[in-house]
């Protein structure tokens, strides 16, 4: 038995158990989901939240084999919410390769602070999921996963509050308020980068979000 099937087996006894936020479990993800494990880890304080996430972490390409989640992604996302920067700028985003459904970071971490993430009223909301690593930069290496843990620690100060966990309703109003935004008007689908001109899929993202909120039970 790998490490990684040890560890998937761990993680699935905890969940069951209680320990581990079902989104860490369960594929599909709401911004009921998201806001529950957020509060999982506040809850726990910043120590034990660090020592859990940690424990989560696979190998770097790492799937969990049951339910097909990548679990160093959504590692990323609770860091994300979890830490914010100590000088009143936003932290990075994660170098866990590219998304290939948005523009590329560097594009859009004006508008969206918490990159993958979007927050809009009380809900968190993915923007694309599922890095792949073809076109990342070639001068970079990807990151491992408690390499941005420590990243976050060192250069972000630990969410002392809990988040709202928004009603089915709220998160629709939310995702409607999100797509009227300024920031979603200003971003540019059709881009140039690096020398080559790309279009993306607006509509294939708000279906994607639009199912996050739907999902909601």
């Amino acid at each position: 038995m790998t490490r990684s099937t040890i560890i998937v087996l761990l993680v699935t006894l905890q969940a069951a158990c209680g320990a581990v936020p079902r989104l860490f479990v369960d594929k599909d993800f709401t911004p009921v989901s998201i806001a529950e494990s957020v509060n999982h880890f506040v809850n726990l304080g910043e120590g034990a939240a660090v020592e859990e996430l940690e424990g989560l972490v696979t190998d770097h390409d790492a799937y969990n084999t049951t339910n097909a989640i990548f679990v160093t992604e959504r590692i990323g996302w609770m860091c994300r919410i979890l830490f914010e920067g100590k000088t009143g700028h936003a932290l990075r985003p994660p170098h866990f390769g590219v998304l290939d459904e948005l523009p590329p970071p560097v594009l859009l971490e004006t508008n969206w602070p918490q990159f993958p993430l979007a927050m809009s009223g009380s809900s968190y909301f993915v923007l694309s999921e599922g890095y792949v690593w073809i076109g990342f930069d070639a001068h970079s290496e990807l990151e491992h996963p408690k390499a941005y843990i420590e990243y976050c620690r060192q250069n972000g100060v630990f969410r002392k509050q809990p988040v709202a966990v928004p009603t089915k309703a709220q998160a629709l109003q939310d995702l409607a308020a999100l797509k009227a935004s300024a920031a979603w008007k200003s971003t540019k689908w059709t881009y140039n980068f690096e020398g080559g001109t790309y279009t993306l899929s607006e509509a294939r993202v708000g279906t994607f979000l639009a199912g996050q909120a739907n999902s909601i039970r």
